[in-house]
């Protein structure tokens, strides 16, 4: 019984984070103010709907411990110097390498600081799996690569991807291991950080142009709020989830699910082509989850 509510929810949580990402995609298009204002705008709303409607959930309740408080500030910091690192790696560099890096990282971080520090170990399928996995956001992405785009600094840029979205996750299954009762105050101080820092981060860089940074279609506004709301449910399934699947299977297939829902959504809703490597990469992501399930 438990294991088929544990499945139900892993499947909720890749549709959540599918929705937050499609919708986020559509947020980009609509979105007419400074370009380089929507990533931080982005943040800042949606961290601030996530930490609100995570508290809605479990009813105002918040107590943190001081581990938690500490945990949950350095993931928002972890958080906002990843939305820094889209930004700028998007500006320098093609944006199909910078997916493949960041989603490595997601993975290989998590996998290495488990067996070092927590002393996991995998099966002969797992890594196999995970393997698989990794060859289809290599397969997936590797029509845009252009390295000819590069500009100074997109390796920098590109790496901390690697490393903030490998740290959000060892963050994350950190905290859950130590404190598992307070999941939910870890989600309201990591996304609550993260959007102050973005607010911050916006006021400095875009002081004269602040009031205009929000003066959003009301297409934009909803997309901006859809995906903040798949967001947040996504985020508080995925906390209950590493309590019972370790955090780089739970991350390995939650990516490869996303990353293929996605270019299914893009190719039913916004007409995009499905090329031979899409669908390898799709065949692939199934692979690596059937031998991961195994």
């Amino acid at each position: 019984m438990l294991g088929a509510i544990v499945l139900l929810i892993l499947v909720l949580c890749i549709i959540c984070y599918t929705g937050q990402t499609f919708l986020n995609k559509l947020f980009s298009i609509y979105y007419a103010g400074p370009a380089a204002a929507a990533t931080p705008v982005y943040a800042s709303l949606y961290g601030l709907i996530v930490s609100i409607v995570t508290l809605c959930l479990v009813g105002f309740h918040f107590a943190p411990s001081p581990i938690t408080v500490v945990l949950g500030c350095v993931n928002g910091v972890v958080l906002f110097f990843y939305n820094l690192g889209m930004i700028y790696a998007a500006r320098t560099g093609p944006y199909a390498f910078q997916s493949i890096v960041m989603l490595f990282g997601s993975i290989v971080v998590c996998l290495v600081f488990s067996a070092l520090y927590w002393g996991d170990r995998l099966t002969v399928l797992q890594l196999a799996g995970i393997a698989v996995m990794l060859a289809a956001f290599v397969v997936l992405n590797s029509g845009g690569i252009d390295f000819h785009t590069i500009k100074k600094g997109y390796f920098f840029w590109v790496i901390l991807l690697f490393f903030t979205n490998g740290f959000y996750g060892v963050l994350m299954d950190a905290q859950q291991r130590l404190y598992p009762p307070e999941r939910n105050d870890m989600i309201v101080v990591t996304f609550a950080s993260s959007s102050a820092i973005s607010l911050l981060y916006l006021c400095v860089v875009q002081r004269r142009q602040l009031m205009k940074s929000f003066q959003m279609s009301r297409a934009a506004w909803s997309f901006a709020t859809g995906s903040s709301l798949c967001a947040a449910f996504a985020v508080y399934t995925l906390m209950f989830l590493l309590e019972y699947i370790p955090s780089y299977i739970l991350f390995t297939i939650a990516n490869g699910s996303i990353l293929v829902l996605s270019a299914i959504l893009c190719a039913v809703v916004l007409k995009e082509k499905m090329t031979k490597m899409t669908i390898l990469g799709v065949v692939l992501s199934g692979l690596s989850i059937m031998l991961l399930s195994v």
